[in-house]
């Protein structure tokens, strides 16, 4: 099975936005080496109109229930749950 670092670049490449694993107790970042971690299950990418917390709720802890996610706009900041998925996949665009 694939680390962490893997599955997180599957992510972006599916989902059109950078990702980190999170510990569900802690919130703080998972090492990328960690292993055993299941591929990403989708190959499109959800619809733009859903929020983070959408996404997170309906794909992310769908595969990976041991583990919750911060969702990364461009610059590397934390998106708030209730932004949209356009909006985060377009801070992607600007540069």
């Amino acid at each position: 099975m694939p680390t962490v670092n893997i599955v997180e670049e599957q992510l972006q490449l599916c989902e059109g936005f950078r990702v980190q694993f999170r510990d569900k107790r802690t919130w703080r970042d998972i090492k990328g080496n960690l292993g055993g971690i299941p591929p990403y299950k989708y190959e499109k990418m959800a619809k733009n109109c859903w929020s983070v917390t959408q996404w997170a709720e309906r794909r992310f802890n769908m595969c990976y229930p041991g583990f919750d996610v911060a969702v990364l706009k461009a610059n590397g900041h934390v998106a708030n749950g209730r932004t949209h998925l356009a909006t985060v996949r377009d801070t992607y665009l600007e540069d």
